[in-house]
Order: structure tokens, then C-alpha cells, then sequence
């Protein structure tokens, strides 16, 4: 600025010495002098204000604060920035950025970082913040606006732009980060200074695709849009991508999911591998008390291909489990369902309904809802004592109600012998469409009997709940009957209870 101070209005000659002067050449010096003073005065106070000074002025507090005036064509050496402590060490962590460019953080616990006081749109602004993670299960949150600079960040989930980030870190340490904007914080790009980014020990990897000529073999999760590579694809953690195509094995201690799953090796995974197509060596990890080691999930049969059902396909509708051996022969694969009895078992000398099996201790089966069951059994009957006159017949009892049962019975008895052994014997049949009994033989008196029950129908239910082989005798006989060893009962579920035909048929 120009100065005030002027010193030409100072008359430095006057007054004349050795003479009398006039006294108003005297009031003008006087007066000029006081307007120098003044203007000095004024401009003085006004540098104090404005000034970048070395120290403070006697009496005052030194404050060097520019309100982002504009400093340029600077030549600057010995700079440093102000360090600041950030006394909150778990939950929300406020950066103030007016507090100062390298900010510390020292973890309890998991943090959430939120920014503050960035300079406006249009200028740069920058921050450092070290944080010392002393347990590896402390995690850093960065805000949304944190959306640039994801790619490559070790251990940084779902890494995606403008969505909330977490850092998880796999080993304590001190861990530098810098943050710049230049929008006011809206956006904020992400600085990694202290870890390489193509180093992953002990981290994770997310990138939109991975290729490699050699091994994809993380001691973290692998992540990708594609994951291709003409060697391994293993990882401690998840295997996650939209494809998995490897020339080697593809091994995960977690879980392997991706749309297309495909390999020249062989798949393993200790937890779920999912794929809308696997296409490798399947090798389930052993099977423990609580999990299976190949879990099929319920879907619909597969009808949309030209060829379908596909031959050498496996398929689970939530009923029955589904084989094609060659295109079209779609048939049911049989889950078998049995009880036989291990030993002898002597049942009760009554006339009221009684299990034909008593291991397990009920006899019972308990059947799914809405489903069709074929079913085949055996009862090989003796009894020795009683003479009271009797039938005998066989029903089942049930828990759940039905929407049809059918069934075929053949028996033969022996009741002639006086020592019971096996021998060809004559037999008749009975058709029944009802769960009540169906009485198998005529009245009898004899002593000994020596009955041989074939049975085998089908039923469909409509509620589930237990189903219980059983017989009956007319009146008791006199004698307690016994149920042979190697007496068998079986039931196989082939479909829906509306089910009425799997396979080729036309």
C-alpha cells in the first residue's frame, strides 16, 4: 500500500534562527507533524494486524492466521505440521482438519472415522491420520465420501465407491492414511502410505478381475468379478467370484461361490461351494456331527433345456432326489427308509393292535407332508402256546392324516406241526385301500401258528406324521406271539402325493 507520511509538509527551515518568525509557521509544522504521526500510527496498527511475524509482539499473542490469502512463488525449506492427538479410541473418531495435517489414533476398539472443516469446494485440502490397531479384531470404518483410491487397499471390504468401508487388519501395528479433497469432503480419496499395494500378506484381495499366468493363492479371501489363472486359485479364506475358471485346484478353508465354477482339479472348500454351473473334481471335506459334507438345495426340475431332464444329472425338488442316467431318463433315486428287527421279539398275547417292531421302541416312521411313499414289508410271526379261537390281520396306525393308501397282503400259516420249521406252505392274498385292518386268516384254535406276511403297496400323504406297522389278533390267543429277526419293514419316497409318473413315459 501507499503510505500517508508525508515529510515534504514538515518546513524543515523554519523557523529562521536570529530573527522573529511568524507563529503560524510554527501551528503548520506543529499540525503536519501530528498528521505524520497519525498516518504512521494507522499504519503501523494495520501491519500488526496483517503480518506474518517471527514471534509476538511485546504485549500481544502471536497469530499468523493467512484466512486462506494466497501465498505463491515461495521458496520454503525446514517446513513441519502440527500433530495432533485424537483422544477418542473406539466408536466415531472426529479428524478435524483445522486441528492439523497429521492426526493420531491409538485403538480400543473398532473405529469409525468422520471428517470435518475441509477447506471449501476449489481448494486441496489433506490430511494424514496414523492409527496404531493394538488388537487385530479393531476394524476402521470410512465414510462413504471416502469412494476413491479403494482399489488395492489390503483388507478393505466391500471396497466399493460410495459405499460404507471397513478395513480389517491382519496384524497389529501402525498404519498410516491419507486423505485429500478438493470438493469440501464430498469426495474423499484414500492414500494407503505404509503398506505396498500389491503385497497382500495376511490381507484380503477385491478387484473387479483377477488373471494370472501363475497361482492366485491369498492368506485372506479372494474376491473378483473373474478370477482366471492357468495355475492355483487358493485361499485361507471365501473364494467369491462372478466366474472361477482355473487349469488347477480351487481350494478354500471358507466358503467357494461363484456363477461358473470351473476347473481341471479338484474343488474343496471347508464350508458351501456354490455355482450355477461347477464343472471340476468335486471333494467334499468329511462330514461332521453338524454339517453334512454335500448339502443339495430345493429348486425346480430342470425343463427348459431341449434335452431336458440332462443326462448325468442329479436333481432335489425338497421331496426326492432325482438321477439322469442318459437324456430324458429322468428317474427318482431311491432314499430308502427301513426297520429290521435284529432279534427276536416277542409282542403281546391281546386282542388290541400291537407294532409289529419294537427297535426303535415305537415301530414307527414319521412321513413328510404331501408326499407319495412306495413300501415293502416282511413279518415272519411264531407262536407256540394258546388254544382260544382267533384271527389275525395286520393295519397301521397314523399320526398324520392321508390322501390314499393301497396295498397288497399274502400270508401263509403253517399251523399242522408240532415243532415250527421253515417249509413251503400254501398262501392266500388280500387288496385293501384303507388303514384298518385287513384280517389275513380264518378262525383258528390251533396251538401253533406260523405266519408269513408279505405286504407292499403305496401312500400318499396329506399331513405328515408317524406311520406304525401293526397286527391284530380277534381275540387274544393264549399265548404270546413272536416277531422273527430279519422281520422288515421299508419305505421309499418316490415324489409329490399327486405324483404320477418320473421318467420317460408317454
Amino acid at each position: 500500500m501507499a503510505s500517508d507520511i508525508n515529510p515534504i509538509l514538515i518546513d524543515g527551515s523554519y523557523p529562521v534562527a536570529g530573527q522573529d518568525n511568524n507563529s503560524q509557521g510554527f501551528r503548520d509544522n506543529f499540525t503536519n507533524t501530528r498528521t505524520n504521526f497519525e498516518a504512521a500510527e494507522n499504519e503501523i496498527n494495520d501491519l500488526q494486524s496483517k503480518v506474518i511475524l517471527k514471534a509476538a509482539l511485546t504485549g500481544e499473542t502471536l497469530d499468523n492466521n493467512m484466512n486462506d490469502s494466497l501465498l505463491y512463488a515461495a521458496k520454503i525449506q525446514d517446513f513441519s505440521a502440527t500433530k495432533a492427538a485424537i483422544a477418542t479410541t473406539s466408536g466415531t473418531v472426529l479428524v478435524n482438519y483445522a486441528s492439523g495435517h497429521y492426526q493420531t489414533v491409538t485403538t480400543s476398539g473398532s473405529i469409525t472415522l468422520s471428517f470435518s472443516n475441509f477447506p471449501s469446494s476449489g481448494s486441496y485440502g489433506w490430511v494424514r491420520v496414523q492409527i496404531a490397531v493394538t488388537n487385530v479384531s479393531h476394524t476402521l470404518t470410512l465414510p462413504s465420501a471416502v469412494s476413491l483410491g479403494l482399489s488395492g487397499i489390503q483388507g478393505i471390504s466391500p471396497g466399493t465407491s460410495g459405499v460404507t468401508n471397513i478395513i480389517t487388519f491382519g496384524a497389529t501395528g501402525t498404519f498410516e492414511f491419507q486423505f485429500t479433497t478438493s470438493d469440501g469432503g464430498t469426495t474423499i480419496t484414500l492414500f494407503d502410505l505404509n503398506r505396498a499395494l500389491t503385497n497382500f500378506t495376511a490381507a484380503d484381495l477385491s478387484l473387479d478381475d483377477i488373471t494370472a499366468t501363475g497361482f492366485a493363492n491369498v492368506a485372506g479371501n479372494i474376491t473378483g468379478g473373474n478370477v482366471s489363472t492357468a495355475g492355483l486359485i487358493t485361499a485361507i479364506g471365501n473364494v467369491t467370484g462372478g466366474n472361477l475358471r482355473t487349469a488347477g485346484l480351487i481350494t478354500a478353508t471358507g466358503n467357494v461361490t461363484g456363477s461358473n465354477i470351473i476347473t481341471a482339479g479338484v474343488i474343496t472348500a471347508t464350508g458351501n461351494v456354490t455355482g450355477g454351473n461347477v464343472v471340476g473334481f468335486s471333494r467334499p471335506s468329511m462330514g461332521t456331527s453338524t454339517q453334512a459334507p454335500l448339502v443339495f438345495t430345493t429348486g425346480s426340475l430342470v425343463t427348459a433345456n431341449v434335452s431336458a431332464p440332462v443326462g448325468g444329472s442329479i436333481e432335489y425338488d425338497g421331496v426326492v432326489f432325482y438321477g439322469t442316467p442318459t437324456a430324458v431318463q429322468r428317474g427318482v433315486i431311491p432314499a430308502e427308509q427301513f426297520i429290521v428287527l435284529a432279534s427276536n421279539y416277542t409282542a403281546n398275547n391281546s386282542a388290541a393292535a400291537q407294532r409289529v417292531f419294537n427297535s426303535p421302541a415305537a415301530g414307527s416312521i414319521t412321513l413328510a407332508a404331501s408326499t407319495t411313499y412306495f413300501f415293502e414289508g416282511q413279518y415272519i410271526i411264531q407262536r407256540s402256546l394258546g388254544t382260544t379261537a382267533h384271527t389275525f390281520g395286520v393295519l397301521f396306525a397314523t399320526g398324520g392324516t392321508l390322501t390314499s393308501i393301497a396295498y397288497t397282503a399274502e400270508v401263509s400259516n403253517q399251523t399242522s406241526a408240532s415243532v415250527i420249521t421253515p417249509s413251503v406252505q400254501t398262501s392266500s392274498r388280500i387288496y385293501n385301500t384303507a388303514v384298518t385292518e385287513s384280517t389275513l386268516t380264518s378262525s383258528s384254535s390251533t396251538q401253533y401258528e406260523d405266519i408269513t406276511v408279505y405286504i407292499r403297496g403305496t401312500v400318499r400323504t396329506n399331513s405328515g406324521g408317524t406311520f406304525t406297522p401293526q397286527m391284530k389278533y380277534s381275540t387274544a390267543p393264549g399265548g404270546a406271539p413272536t416277531v422273527l429277526a430279519n422281520s422288515f419293514f421299508r419305505m421309499t419316497p418316490v415324489g409329490t402325493s399327486s405324483v404320477a409318473s418320473v421318467g420317460n413315459w408317454s
